[in-house]
């Protein structure tokens, strides 16, 4: 019987093995302390919501959402005054993300005569252009027609209208609240969210 042979170290075995007092390993105290570190930057990375479900921010450029064209910048040029709707996304400027993962997202594109955009609503708009949420806030249908007095946007669902020359306002139900505004602004022609949705978005929720 050799003395002290219970208390000799494998020279076979990995350093990082070695017990410690609290009969934790060195590779198991570094492999918490590492968890530990990362848990507050997994638990932010989880509330932050991803590039596409963000809300519109200034900056954003809007893009197409559909037909030959979805997802190429949307311009001035791109919208005749009186015709039916047009529908975007913001993209975001630095990556060209494109926040397509809410359809509340979607924002509705209306030119207006001049002298159809009230005071209050014309700070809003970019030579002529609005945009408001695309999605009716009576049942989340998205708001696609225009009505004949070139001026006032309709839902196809069930009849809702909304004042597009002044503020997204209700002018015929069932709907009972008014469209959110998106403030925009034209820079060389290119169609640029300027602030964050103005109103709540969709429907009521139950």
């Amino acid at each position: 019987m050799h003395a002290g042979t219970g208390n000799r170290i494998d020279p076979d075995r990995d350093a990082d093995d070695e017990l410690g007092t609290c009969g934790c390993t060195r590779r198991s105290l570094l492999a918490g302390a590492l968890a530990l570190t990362l848990a507050p930057l997994q638990v932010a990375a989880q509330n932050e919501p991803s590039a596409r479900n963000a809300r519109p921010r200034p900056g954003d450029r809007l893009v197409f959402s559909d037909g030959e064209r979805a997802g190429q910048p949307v311009s001035v040029a791109d919208l005749a005054i009186g015709v039916a709707p047009r529908f975007a996304y913001p993209a975001d400027a630095a990556t060209q993300t494109v926040r397509d993962g809410s359809r509340l997202n979607q924002v509705l594109l209306v030119r207006l005569e001049d002298k159809d955009i009230s005071d209050q609503t014309r700070p809003h708009s970019a030579e002529g252009v609005v945009a408001y949420s695309a999605i009716c806030t009576h049942y989340g249908c998205p708001v696609t027609l225009m009505h004949e007095n070139k001026r006032a946007v309709i839902c196809n669902c069930h009849g809702s209208t909304f004042d597009a020359g002044n503020n997204g306002e209700i002018t015929v139900g069932p709907a009972t609240r008014r469209l959110a505004i998106l403030p925009i602004k034209s820079v060389d022609g290119a169609l640029i969210v300027a602030a964050p949705f103005i109103g709540r978005l969709g429907p009521p929720q139950e």
